[in-house]
């Protein structure tokens, strides 16, 4: 794709490694951005997604990109300092086409 199309990114989260601390208790890591994917990122809509691919499901963008096995639903992404949560993803050929639901 060119690069015009894909002027935003995505930020997939993931837990960063725990640790034990000099007492004994561990603790679990904090969210982490594990990678930045370049994107284009649209307003959508479960009505949209209904009438688009016969879909129910809860959305509040809409996220073209390449295809990258990073990106999986139920997954944590960050947009513009806002976290969403992977609803549904759409593999075809080349590119993802994900819907993206306040998390």
């Amino acid at each position: 794709m060119s690069e015009w199309f894909y002027s935003k990114e995505i930020k997939a989260m993931g837990q960063g490694e725990g640790y034990l601390d000099d007492s004994g208790i561990w603790h679990n890591g904090t969210e982490t951005a594990i990678k930045t994917i370049p994107c284009d990122v649209q307003p959508y809509t479960k009505e949209l997604a209904y009438k688009d691919y016969g879909f129910t499901v809860d959305c509040t963008k809409r996220v073209f990109c390449e295809v990258d096995s990073t990106l999986q639903n139920g997954i944590t992404v960050q947009y513009n300092g806002e976290r969403y949560k992977i609803v549904k993803l759409i593999d075809w050929d080349n590119y993802y086409d994900i819907m993206l639901d306040n998390k």
